[in-house]
C-alpha cells in the first residue's frame, strides 16, 4: 500500500515502521543529547560483568544523563563492583524470584531514565554505543533500537584494558567483524530494508543483549513477564510492538559479544521450549498456534460489544454468533452495567434489568467472555480489536474475512458498511499497534480514524467481505451454529449433483441433436423447427411414434 501524503504538522509521525522517512540517523552539527538513559544489567555468576561495566565507564554520553543498575540475580559469590565502573551505578540484589526477566523487571522499576537500555553482562560496548542508541529517541518518540553484535570466542581483556581501548576507540580493531558469526537477524534487516518494510512484525530482532526503548512506550506495556525464564526478550518485544514501538536496527551501535550465543549451539531446543510459551502470549506469527478451538492467554482478536437494558435482548444471539465463528482465536469483552445486578429479592419477570441477568447467566461459564463495566481504551496485548454494535450480527466467516482484510493489507483499521447502521456506528476492526501509536498524537477534536490513517492506513470495507446482518431483523429463536465455508460449498455441489441425477436422462437422439445444434452455433434448431412447421408437424410426429415403439 502507498504511504499517505505527509502531514503539514511540524512533528512528523512514523508510518508503520518506516522510520527512515522521519529520521535517517544523521545528526545536526550542533546536536547534544538531552534525554536520560538508564542501563539495566541482570547478572548471574557472570565472569564478564567487570568488562561490561568498564566499557560503560568509557562511554561518551554525558555522565549526568547516564545511570547504570546492576541486578544480582542470586550469584555465588555475590556480585561486587570493581574499580572500573560508571560514575552513576547501583547494585541491587534480588530478594524474591529468579531469572533474567525478574531481575530486569526489578532493575527497570528502580530507574527513571527517559530511555531504558538493557544490556547483557557479557557485552563490551564501543565508545559511542549509548549515544548511538539514545539519539533515535530524540527524534522518534517510539524508538526501540537494536544494537550491532560481533560474537567473539576468545579474548584476554581486563577491565583496565577494556576501559583504555574503548576510550581511545581501538577496541574495534581487535577482531575482523567480517570473519565472525553472523547473527540471524542480519538477514532479516537486509530483507526488510532495515525493518522499514517489516510493519513491526520482525519484533523478535529486538533482543535483550543490547536493546533500548523509550520509557514512554515501555510504560504502555505490562512490563517483563517474570514467569518466563527463556525468550523473555522476545515476549517484551512483542508487547512493545503492540504498544506502538518503532523498531530500528542501529548498525553504528557496535559491541563485542563475549562468547557464543545460546541459539548458535541450541537453536532446536530453544525453539522447542520457547514456542510453547510464545504461543500462549503472542498470536503473531500464526504458525506457533498449531491447533484451532483453543483458548489462549492472548487472543488474536478481541470483540468489544456494549449492552444496555434496552438492547440486552440481542446480546445472547450477538455473542453466540461471535463465539461460533470460523476464527476461533477470539475473546469477547461485553460492556454493560453488571455491577447493578444483585442477588437480592426482585420481581424477576417485571424487572427491566431481567434480560441482563439472563445474559450473564447464559455466558457466565464461558471464559472467552469478559464482563466489563466500561468500554476498554485498549485490548492490549491482543493485536486486533473489533468494535461490534450489539444490533449487528456476524455470520460464521465474518471475523475471519475481516481479519484477513486488515492483516493481509497491513491496515490500521477497516470499517464496514453495516446493514441498518449509520457510518458512525458500523462495525470496525482495528490494529492495536496502530491505535497505540495514534493515541499519542490525538488532540482535542481529532478523530481517531484520521490519526490511524496517518500512522497505519484506514479503509472502508464492503459488507460483501464482512457478511454482517442487522440483528433487529433476524430470527433470534433460530439455533446459532458454525457453518464452515468450504463445507457449505461442498453441500451445495452435492445438492446440485443429486438434482441432476434425479432429472430424466435425455435420449441418445436428443443428445445428438443438442450437440449438432451447439456445433452449428445454435442455427440448426430454428431451421429444423421451420421445416417441421412447413410439413404440418409430420416429421416430429413420426419421431414420437418411433420413440414409443423403441
Amino acid at each position: 500500500m502507498t504511504r499517505p501524503a505527509a502531514s503539514p504538522e511540524p512533528a512528523p509521525i512514523v508510518f508503520q515502521n518506516q522510520w527512515r522517512d522521519v529520521f535517517d540517523g544523521t545528526l545536526p552539527d550542533d546536536w547534544e543529547p538531552t534525554k536520560s538513559v538508564s542501563v539495566v544489567i541482570a547478572s548471574y555468576n557472570s565472569a564478564t560483568l567487570p568488562l561490561t561495566l568498564a566499557s560503560l565507564a568509557a562511554q561518551d554520553y554525558p555522565e549526568d544523563l547516564l545511570d547504570v543498575v546492576v541486578v544480582d540475580d542470586g550469584s555465588e559469590p555475590p556480585v561486587e563492583l570493581g574499580d572500573v565502573v560508571p560514575k552513576n551505578i547501583r547494585l541491587i540484589r534480588v530478594e524474591e524470584g529468579w531469572g533474567r526477566s525478574n531481575a530486569t523487571d526489578i532493575g527497570i522499576k528502580a530507574t527513571s531514565g527517559d530511555i531504558i537500555y538493557w544490556v547483557d553482562s557479557d557485552m563490551i560496548l564501543f565508545r559511542d554505543n549509548v549515544r548511538q542508541h539514545a539519539k533515535w529517541a530524540h527524534f522518534i518518540p517510539e524508538a526501540a533500537t537494536i544494537g550491532n553484535k560481533g560474537f567473539i570466542e576468545a579474548w584476554d581483556y581486563t577491565p583496565e584494558s577494556v576501559f583504555e581501548k574503548v576510550t581511545d576507540g581501538t577496541i574495534g580493531d581487535d577482531y575482523d567483524r567480517s570473519e565472525l558469526h553472523e547473527h540471524w537477524s542480519i538477514q532479516i534487516f537486509r530483507d526488510t530494508d532495515d525493518l522499514n518494510t517489516s510493519h513491526g512484525r520482525n519484533y523478535s530482532t529486538h533482543m535483550g543483549a543490547c536493546a533500548s526503548v523509550t520509557r514512554e512506550v515501555y510504560d504502555r506495556t505490562f512490563g517483563q513477564d517474570t514467569r518466563l525464564h527463556l525468550g523473555e526478550d522476545t515476549e517484551i518485544a512483542y508487547q512493545l510492538w503492540q504498544a506502538g514501538a518503532v523498531f530500528i536496527p542501529v548498525e553504528e551501535a557496535l559491541t563485542w559479544h563475549l562468547g557464543r550465543g545460546t541459539v548458535q549451539d541450541h537453536a532446536v531446543k530453544v525453539a522447542w521450549h520457547n514456542d510453547v510459551h510464545f504461543a500462549q502470549r503472542m498470536p503473531i506469527p500464526r504458525y506457533r498456534r498449531k491447533a484451532d478451538n483453543r483458548i489462549w492467554e492472548v487472543p488474536l482478536v478481541k470483540v468489544v460489544i456494549e449492552v444496555t437494558p434496552e438492547t440486552a435482548y440481542l446480546a445472547r444471539n450477538c455473542v453466540d454468533r461471535v463465539l461460533n465463528s470460523t476464527l476461533t482465536d477470539v475473546h469477547v469483552v461485553l460492556v454493560g452495567p453488571w455491577s447493578q445486578l444483585h442477588e437480592g429479592r426482585r420481581r424477576m419477570l417485571a424487572d427491566p434489568m431481567n434480560e441482563l441477568y439472563l445474559v450473564r447467566e447464559w455466558l457466565r461459564t464461558d471464559n472467552r467472555v469478559i464482563f466489563a463495566e466500561e468500554m476498554p481504551e485498549t485490548v492490549f496485548p491482543a493485536p486486533y480489536r473489533v468494535d461490534l454494535p450489539i444490533t449487528a450480527g456476524v455470520t460464521s466467516d465474518s471475523l475471519m474475512q475481516m481479519y484477513r482484510q486488515i492483516d493481509g493489507n497491513r491496515l490500521g483499521a477497516v470499517r464496514y458498511f453495516t446493514p441498518g447502521h449509520t457510518k458512525d456506528d458500523s462495525a470496525t476492526i482495528w490494529d492495536s499497534a496502530a491505535l497505540a501509536r495514534a493515541r499519542r498524537y490525538r488532540g482535542e477534536g481529532d478523530a481517531i480514524e484520521d490519526l490511524v490513517d496517518r500512522v497505519w492506513g484506514f479503509e472502508w470495507g464492503s459488507n460483501d467481505t464482512a457478511q454482517l446482518i442487522d440483528l433487529r431483523e433476524a430470527d433470534l429463536s433460530a439455533r446459532v451454529t458454525r457453518v464452515e465455508p468450504r463445507i457449505a460449498e461442498l453441500e451445495a455441489e452435492v445438492a446440485a449433483l443429486r438434482a441432476r441425477e434425479a432429472a430424466p436422462a435425455a435420449s441418445l437422439a436428443r443428445q445428438l441433436a443438442q450437440r449438432a445444434n451447439a456445433a452449428s452455433g445454435g442455427r440448426l434448431a430454428p431451421a429444423v423447427r421451420d421445416v417441421n412447421a412447413r410439413l404440418g408437424g409430420a416429421p416430429a410426429a413420426l419421431v414420437r411414434r418411433l420413440r414409443r415403439r423403441g
